[in-house]
C-alpha cells in the first residue's frame, strides 16, 4: 500500500476550453509586452500623483507646519474654506445600465462561504489541505490550482464558496519525507481531471460538503483550461517585469499633504443658515 489510509479517486471529464463559448479571450502576452504594460502603468500612477501634489499645494495657503518623520514630511496646509456645494437639482436623477432584479436576488438567496486552500504544485500536481468541520482534509490532484488563483469565488445551485488560495510553486527535485507519499503523472488517468482523498473525515454526509468546492475548481478548471493558464502565466510575467522595473526605477519618495480649513463655531452656524 503507498498511504495508510483509504484513498479514493474521483474523476472529471477533462473538457478543453472552446473560443466559441467565452465571452472574452485572452491573449498570451511577451515578456516585452509586459515590461511595456508595466513601465506605462507605472509612469501612470507618477503622473497622478504629480498631478494631486500640484493641485494640493495651488489651493490657498494661509500657513504651513512640517512634520519630520524621518524617511518623509506630513506637510499641513491651512487653507481657504471651500464654498459650500451646491445639491444638484432633482431632475438630475438618472439610470445607469440595466438592473436584473432577478438574477440580484438569487444571488443574495445563496449561501456565501469562505474557503482557506493551501497548497504546494509540483510538476502540474497539486498537493492541497484544508479544514472544514474540525477536520483536516488532504488531496493530490493532477490539476494545477495555480491557474485558479485569480478566480475569486465558485458557485453551486445554492451556495457561493469565496476561495482564498494559499498555494506556491515547490521545487519539483524535493525529498519526499520518509513517512510521506507524493504520486506522479503515472499515478493518473491519462485525459482525467481526478483527485486522490489522503486524508478526510470518514464522515459521508461531512466529506460530500468538504468537496464541494473542490469539484466546483476542477470543473471551472476543466471548461476554463486554455485562459485560466495564460491568465496565470500573464500575471508572472506582469509581476516579474514589476520587481524588475520598480528595482531600476525606484518611486519618487513624497511627502505627505494635508490640507486643511478649520472654521469656529460661530462661522459654522452662519454657514448652515
Amino acid at each position: 500500500m503507498k498511504l495508510s489510509v483509504v484513498c479514493y479517486i474521483f474523476l472529471f471529464s477533462a473538457i478543453s476550453a472552446c473560443a466559441d463559448n467565452i465571452d472574452l479571450i485572452l491573449k498570451q502576452i511577451s515578456q516585452k509586452e509586459a515590461e511595456e504594460i508595466v513601465q506605462n502603468q507605472e509612469q501612470a500612477k507618477e503622473r497622478a500623483k504629480d498631478e494631486k501634489e500640484a493641485k494640493l499645494r495651488s489651493a490657498s495657503i494661509y500657513g504651513t507646519a512640517v512634520a519630520d518623520m524621518g524617511a518623509t514630511n506630513v506637510e499641513f496646509n491651512r487653507v481657504k474654506l471651500p464654498q459650500k456645494a451646491k445639491a444638484l437639482p432633482s431632475q438630475s436623477k438618472h439610470t445607469v445600465g440595466n438592473f436584473d432584479k432577478a438574477a440580484f436576488l438569487k444571488q443574495k438567496s445563496k449561501e456565501q462561504l469562505s474557503f482557506l486552500l493551501s497548497g504546494t504544485v509540483r510538476d502540474g500536481i497539486s498537493e492541497l489541505w484544508w479544514q472544514y468541520e474540525n477536520f483536516r482534509f488532504k488531496i493530490f490532484s493532477n490539476a494545477n490550482f495555480l491557474y485558479l488563483s485569480g478566480v475569486p469565488d465558485y458557485q453551486s445551485e445554492d451556495t457561493v464558496y469565496s476561495v482564498f488560495p494559499i498555494i506556491i510553486e515547490g521545487n519539483p527535485e524535493a525529498t519526499v519525507p520518509n513517512n510521506g507519499w507524493r504520486p506522479t503523472a503515472s499515478d493518473f488517468t491519462p485525459g482525467q481531471l481526478e483527485y486522490i482523498i489522503v486524508q478526510s473525515s470518514n464522515v459521508e454526509a461531512i466529506d460530500a460538503e468538504a468537496f464541494k468546492p473542490i469539484e466546483l475548481m476542477l470543473i471551472k478548471y476543466g471548461e476554463e483550461y486554455d485562459q485560466l493558464k495564460i491568465a496565470y502565466e500573464n500575471a508572472i510575467k506582469l509581476r516579474d517585469a514589476k520587481v524588475a522595473y520598480l528595482e531600476a526605477n525606484p518611486p519618487k519618495k513624497r511627502d505627505t499633504i494635508i490640507n486643511f480649513a478649520p472654521i469656529d463655531k460661530a462661522a459654522r452656524n452662519t454657514q448652515n443658515k
